[in-house]
């Protein structure tokens, strides 16, 4: 591939970038010479003779511990890359990449020469992305943890206000992280870490920071009388001047932050210690990490044997499955989830593996624990969501938390009348409709695309922007999928319904009505239905959920009341998440991609029309209705 010049930096460049980390050492040991009494060897080495034996087997601990939250970076990394490849090993090159980069220095070309080394199948690229993946996170997690130590930790004021300031910059980033998962940069995108991602970082980082602190202060001499939370914050906030410096080691600007925020050490001992703590945490881990990249075979292992699943496309849904609603992964981007012996509509989001109604396939209960691995793989949170009583009491027996939400309206097309004192208002709403003269059929086999979509676009101009995700959106080839049934006002279409259809149930859809249409346009449309379903032997017809829950009467308009018309059975729907956690997440993600649908997915057209023509046999279709009028 030719090499774009104008991209190469110039020599001088090259030479500055090279050199300004070995600079930046210099002038903060020349700054620090000037402002301590540095120890003399001789006093040095008395000093650590000073240290005992129990110190350095406690820094050890320390040190194992803080390179067994680092390991566990990189599991994170390779789940937000999707490289497929983590496990053991992944962590253990990650511990041996860092080991060797916060000494040599250099850490984007020695840690991602680390991992490339050691893991098998990880091609340069993948690993130039961990490691700027590793170092930009952990500089804003460690950002956090700053903030955190200064608002609680340090004294005086004006570190409370910059704590609270780095705190408050981190939430707001975190917010947009949310609303605005991904970012593009050129024809670049990028995603953002999930939620579940950014709190996993988080905690690591706490204890890495936690335990590495730990070790400096288990190896100061026991003549320096330092509290551990002091030393703590201003280990966070020296290691962050090492890590912005670039400096080998950070070599210089720690040593400089430490003695700038530790007034009070005698600094003999507490260069001592600091050469102590540089003799664990970071020559140690450097030679084993040499040592494990002269032989990458120390580090292998068996593999991860969890329960695994298999994402097959949305075109693969069985046609008997239960419930015919899964059938909107076909322009939500979804797949099916092959969990075990069951199947699932699964609905992959940045934030959430969403588990849509009851499986396919199989029953509930043998899917939730590689459901749960699938979406730890993802650094996502799962739930199950508007699933059965059923489904919620198998993931409820798995310890999952459960939570009602919605009511869905269920009819019987075979036993269906309009009879009776609570179908009294459905009467009267046909009867309204049949006088204003609108007639309802079932679509032909060429649906006619361009005038349904012109209704589509007035409903929407009177009702805003159509919701998304979990319900249908008007798109060509998601609807030639569907039962659809028009409304004809004078030759024109006014209105339409369609149904997700399965072996043996129908599901309300889309609900398009222009404004200014007859009183009981819809309900003739759902009663169309149910006679179409009663010839084709159907016996469930669902009208689709209603909410049912506190917030209900604000969001519902008119929902549940139009669907009581029919006078149904109410089958209660819930929510079902590992932990309230993961239920509040989901339903975050949930609420965003509801209001907020990413861009339609077009679904493959295998039946019914070709939707690249504006209003195909529109006139075929005007007169096949006119014919049947007159008849």
């Amino acid at each position: 591939m030719p090499i774009n010049r104008l991209a190469v930096p110039r020599p001088a460049t090259r030479l500055l970038r090279l050199t300004f980390p070995f600079m930046v050492t210099a002038l903060c040991l020349w700054v620090l010479q000037d402002r301590v009494a540095l120890p003399s060897p001789s006093d040095l080495e008395g000093l650590l003779r000073g240290v005992q034996l129990w110190q350095w087997g406690g820094a050890l601990l320390a040190t194992c511990v803080s390179f067994w939250a680092l390991g566990r970076y990189d599991s994170v990394a390779h789940r937000h890359l999707n490289t497929k490849l983590d496990g053991p090993r992944a962590r253990k090159s990650g511990m041996a990449s860092i080991a060797l980069s916060q000494t040599v220095g250099f850490g984007l070309v020695t840690g991602s020469y680390a991992r490339w080394r050691l893991m098998p199948g990880l091609s340069a690229l993948q690993s130039v992305q961990l490691t700027s993946f590793v170092a930009v996170t952990f500089l804003a997690a460690l950002a956090a943890v700053c903030g955190t130590a200064c608002l609680f930790g340090a004294a005086g004021p004006a570190m409370r206000w910059t704590g609270a300031a780095i705190l408050l910059a981190v939430f707001g980033a975190t917010a947009l992280s949310f609303l605005f998962p991904e970012i593009s940069l050129g024809k670049k995108r990028f995603q953002m870490p999930s939620l579940t991602a950014m709190a996993a970082l988080t905690v690591w980082t706490v204890v890495d920071v936690a335990a590495a602190g730990t070790a400096l202060w288990l190896l100061l001499p026991q003549t320096m009388d330092i509290s551990l939370p002091l030393l703590l914050t201003a280990y966070c906030l020296a290691l962050g001047a090492a890590i912005v410096s670039s400096a080998p080691g950070g070599v210089g600007p720690f040593e400089l932050t430490l003695v700038a925020l530790l007034p009070l050490a005698g600094s003999e001992e507490l260069m001592a210690g600091i050469l102590a703590f540089r003799l664990v945490y970071y020559a140690l881990p450097a030679l084993l990490s040499g040592l494990t990249l002269a032989m990458p075979r120390l580090i292998e292992d068996a593999g991860d044997h969890q329960p695994s699943a298999i994402r097959h496309s949305a075109e693969t849904l069985p046609r008997n499955r239960l419930r015919s609603e899964t059938a909107v992964i076909r322009q939500n981007g979804g797949n099916v989830l092959a969990c075990s012996s069951s199947r699932l509509a699964v609905l992959d989001s940045p934030q959430a593996s969403i588990a849509l109604f009851d499986p396919v396939a199989g029953c509930a209960g043998p899917a939730i624990k590689p459901l749960e691995h699938y979406a730890k793989s993802r650094n996502s949170v799962v739930c199950f969501y508007k699933c059965s009583a059923h489904t919620a009491l198998k993931a409820r027996a798995k310890g999952w938390q459960v939570l009602r939400i919605a009511e869905e309206a269920v009819l019987n097309p075979l036993t269906y009348s309009d009879t009776g004192s609570s179908r009294r208002q459905l009467r009267r709403k046909l009867r309204q409709a049949e006088k204003a003269g609108l007639e309802v059929r079932s679509a032909a086999e060429h649906l006619p695309l361009g005038q349904m979509q012109d209704v589509d676009a007035a409903w929407q101009d009177s009702h805003g922007r159509a919701l998304g995700t979990t319900m249908g959106r008007f798109e060509p080839g998601y609807l030639m999928g569907q039962r659809i049934f028009l409304g004809w006002q004078e030759g024109k279409i006014i209105a339409f319904a369609s149904f997700h259809e399965s072996a043996g149930e129908w599901c309300l859809d889309l609900m398009r009505i222009i404004p200014g249409a007859p009183d009981g346009t819809g309900h003739s449309l759902v009663r169309a239905a149910i006679d179409h379903a009663k010839d084709e032997g159907i016996a469930r017809l669902s009208l689709a959920a209603a909410p049912d829950h506190r917030l209900a009467p604000q969001i519902d308009k008119g929902l549940r009341r139009f669907k009581s018309c029919f006078a149904p059975q109410w089958e209660p729907l819930y929510m079902a998440a590992p932990n309230w956690w993961q239920m509040a997440v989901s339903a975050a993600e949930l609420v965003r991609l509801v209001h907020r649908p990413p861009r339609l997915q077009q679904a493959n057209i295998n039946t019914k029309a070709d939707p690249a023509v504006p209003h195909p046999h529109k006139e075929d279709e005007e007169n096949e209705f006119a014919n049947a009028r007159r008849a």
